[in-house]
Parts: C-alpha cells; structure tokens; sequence
C-alpha cells in the first residue's frame, strides 16, 4: 500500500534514528527529527519568507513546547542538511509498485525523463553555489538535476550542484546507471556523442532532437544536406520523411532521423535567437544554419517496431512533462524565492521543498493511475491543478504520511474532487496524455 510506502519513511521512529545517524539529534531535545521536518513541510509552500520568529511561533503552537529563535538559528547546520539529504534519499529510493492498468505491456522497461532547473540564489553562498557571473551577474546559482520514470512515476535521481555546471557534465557523471532496454528523453544540453555511445552499448535506446553541433551522413558515409531534406519534403508534399543515417563525424553511430517541416513562426524564432548569439562573437549566421532552422528533427535508435516514425513527435512531447514538475517547484514551493538567510538555513528549507513534492508526487502517481483504470477513460490527472489543491491542505497532507488518516479515506475524497476539478486540459485537435502514452505500449 501507498500509505505504508510513505509512513516507512515519515514514521515518527524512523525519522528520528535518520536524524541521530546524521548528529541532527545528539541527546534528549525539544526538537526531534519528527518535529522539525512537520514543522517545515508544514511551511512548505512559504520557502524562506517566514523569520525564524515565525517558525519558532509555529512550531509552539503545532508541538506546545517553546523554542527560542535563537535556539532554532542554532539548529540549521550542516548535520541538519545531512538529515534532510538522507530523508529525501530514501524517499527516491523507495519504489512505488502499482501495476498500470489493462493488459498492454510498455514497449520499454522504463522511459526516463532527465533534465534540470536553476535560480539565482544571494551572492553569499557563491563559495558553495557558484553562478556564471559576467553579463548574467549571477555569482551565485544552483542547479536541481532530477530524472525520473514516466511509466512507473518512480524517482531515479536528483542532485543539487552549482549553476555553473553544464548539462554535459551531467551526463558525463550520470550515464552509468542506465539499463538494457529503457527509453531516455532527454533536452538537447545533454546530447552528445559520448552520451549516445553510452546508450547504444548499454543496449537502451534514445529519442532526441538533433543537436546542432552533430552532422548526419548516409549509409555510405555521405554528408547528408539539408536543404536537399527540405526540398524533398516540399515538393512531395510529405508531412515527414525518415531515412536510415550516421550520427557524428567520427562516432557514424547508426540510426534513424525523422524529420518534418517547421512552421514558419518557429523558424523566425530560431534564427532570432541564433543572429543574436552569433553577432556577440562576431560571427555571421552560415547559410547551413538557416538550412538547419526549417526542420524540426529527430533522432532515436529504436527501432519501427518499438517506435513508429509518425509517433516520434508525440513521444518526445511527454518531455514536457518535467518542465510541468519543475513549474510547480517555482510557481507553488517557490523553491527560487529565496531572501538572504545562512547557507545551512537555505538548504534545510529547499531540501523539504523538494521533499514535500516528491512525497506529493507519490500520490498523484495513485489518482493518476485510478483515472485510468477504465480503457475506455481518456482522462489524466493535471499535474499543476493537483499540486495547487494539495497545497491548501497541508495538514491532510501531514496527516496521511503519519498514517493518522487512511490513504483510502483520503483517496476516496481526492477521486471525487478530481473527476471534477483536477482534470488535464487537452487542447483542441490535439491528442491527449493518456494517448501519448499509449504509443509507449504494445498492442
């Protein structure tokens, strides 16, 4: 059961041995590791606007017991980062096992969507947090790196690193997880050939868009042009063309380039932005470059079977999906609010930000995948409309991780609200999540 996933990890017991493991509790206190993170999850949606008067009001009139906020000063330090860090660790080991509903079998073990968010934190903690600096003037900046599995909603990774760390780098140091015979989408910043040689021999497969450093060649190692695709698709009329290539000028990793016509609004946009970052190295637009801008392109090595040419859009759609998580970190957590506090206080109030939302995440996966018991049912759950409602009820929330209401009766409430109020919204003409997902399935 859910409830027991949960509360394994928020039971009172278990909370306060993590905090005795990590030196946040040395010897009898008021504040135990149970108190304090509820006292934190409970403000939550406030990040860190609330003095430490506040808290320490907030705390008394949860726990009636009294705390000075000096006392409560002393209690952000480095053992209680390591206490927070050790918690939400757990959390995203801990595996939900739901089976998905109907008798289809995911094309893939698993579909990971990896990719990462990052705010301009007080140029205070530049020594730990270090931003790009120059014309951004963000000396200080931290980077959230989070993946995880569309089809079973598990978390597989999430790492708090500085701003100044690339994506590529990110790559570099997280490829080595990856398994035979899952599905990884991932943004352009993470693409290159490295990455991709790690994936094929892994014997797990990619979908990207093509990324604009890699050259593509036929099967006899022929550059392919592009203008030569786009004069293809026009005068055909084709609404997409897919044809066997070689990634990279050395790598000639194989495999399969689907490739469309992009609307003209989109091109504009591109070339804006490429004008504008090529003239600040004094450089010109090359006329490959604009041939590049009229197509949308994607690359991916699985094979038809698994993926059919005019689904590949639709697939690499549900990367959206994180951008969606990453919304509600911000827009509701306000995890990039940030005011001028100590370092170690920062933390502590980012890290039960995120665990608050991860642990949320676990019960959307639940009324998500109630929403779709029944085939005929195209319903799926909003991501941010649930987020929304959840944080007005905070106490609920507190209350179903301490197991003192049943995951049923709040379930029971949750579905009736979502059927109603929390529902996806699906754009006119458009396919819906549910139906995106499908193509992940076998028939």
């Amino acid at each position: 059961m859910l409830s027991d996933n949960l509360s394994d990890i928020f039971s009172e017991d278990c909370l306060n041995e993590i905090a005795k493991e990590t030196g946040f509790v040395k010897r009898s206190s008021t504040i135990t590791g149970a108190n304090f993170l509820e006292l934190l999850l409970s403000n939550s949606a406030l990040g860190t606007s609330l003095s430490l008067e506040d808290l320490a009001s907030r705390f008394e009139s949860a726990f009636g017991k009294q705390i000075s906020k000096q006392g409560l000063d002393e209690r952000f330090n480095e053992n209680t980062v390591l206490f927070l860090k050790k918690v939400l660790k757990q959390l995203i080991e801990k595996e939900l096992s739901m089976a998905l509903p109907g008798n289809k079998e995911p094309q893939f073990k698993s579909c990971r969507l990896r990719d990462s968010t990052r705010f301009g934190l007080p140029n205070e903690f530049k020594s730990v947090y270090k931003g790009h600096g120059g014309a951004t003037k963000s000396e200080s900046m931290i980077s959230i790196q989070y993946e995880f599995d569309l089809l079973s909603g598990n978390h597989i990774d999430l790492q708090l690193t500085s701003g100044c760390r690339n994506d590529q780098k990110d790559t570099l140091e997280s490829i080595t997880n990856i398994r035979e015979g899952e599905l990884l989408i991932r943004d352009l910043g993470y693409v290159t050939s490295g990455y991709i040689r790690e994936v094929v021999d892994a014997k797990a497969f990619f979908l990207n868009r093509l990324p604009s450093q890699m050259s593509i060649y036929d099967q006899k190692g022929k550059k392919i042009k592009f203008d030569t695709l786009f004069n293809k698709l026009k005068k055909n009329g084709l609404p997409y063309l897919e044809l066997p290539i070689l990634l990279g000028k050395k790598a000639q990793t194989p495999c399969r380039l689907v490739v469309s016509i992009c609307e003209d609004d989109a091109v504009k946009k591109r070339l804006k932005k490429t004008t504008k970052n090529t003239q600040s190295t004094g450089h010109k637009v090359s006329q490959e470059t604009k041939d590049r801008a009229k197509l949308n392109m994607y690359i991916t090595n699985a094979p038809e079977s698994k993926i059919m040419a005019q689904s590949i859009y639709q697939i690499y759609t549900l990367r959206w999906q994180i951008e969606l998580i990453f919304k509600v970190w911000k827009s509701i957590v306000k995890i990039n609010q940030v005011k001028k506090v100590k370092l170690h206080r920062f933390e502590s109030i980012l890290l039960a930000g995120l665990i608050w939302v991860l642990a949320n995440w676990r019960l959307f996966q639940v009324v998500d995948k109630w929403l779709k018991i029944d085939r005929k049912n195209k319903k799926s759950l909003s991501i941010w409309k649930f987020y929304k409602f959840t944080s007005h009820y905070l106490s609920s929330f507190i209350n179903l991780i301490k197991a003192q209401i049943s995951i049923e009766e709040w379930l029971s409430t949750l579905l009736n609200i979502a059927n109603s109020k929390l529902i996806r919204d699906v754009k006119k003409g458009a396919l819906s999540h549910n139906q995106r997902l499908e193509v992940l399935f076998s028939s």
